[in-house]
């Protein structure tokens, strides 16, 4: 399955150690070249968020559109690579005023 960008999707996300990874929600942030040219995809960690909040986490608006079963941020420092095989599945996608907080927080760290 090919997933696009402002996807939420249901992904083992890898630990910073790189020993492990987690099941959890992710944002797919890259361009649909990424996936087209090298059947990848950068995402962002989503998460709960239950042992506090960070300053750069944005909240999700729309957990209902997105997929997501309790109150979540994503967190856009926290990027990954993946693979289509690594993709379980589409849970929803991001509400449009997320995705201009998101892009916002990208172009601080690639501009």
């Amino acid at each position: 399955m090919t997933y696009k960008r402002w996807d939420v999707v249901a992904v083992h996300f890898p630990f910073l150690e790189g020993t492990n990874s987690k099941r959890r929600p992710a944002l797919v942030i890259s361009a649909d070249k990424l996936q087209s040219e090298h059947a990848l995809y950068w995402i962002a960690m989503i998460t709960t968020a239950k042992s506090g909040q960070r300053p750069k986490d944005i909240v999700v608006s729309d957990r209902v559109r997105a997929g997501l079963p309790e109150p979540c941020v994503i967190r856009v420092p926290r990027i990954a690579t993946v693979s289509d095989h690594q993709i379980a599945r589409r849970l929803g996608d991001l509400a449009p005023k997320d995705r201009n907080v998101v892009s916002t927080l990208l172009k601080q760290y690639m501009p």
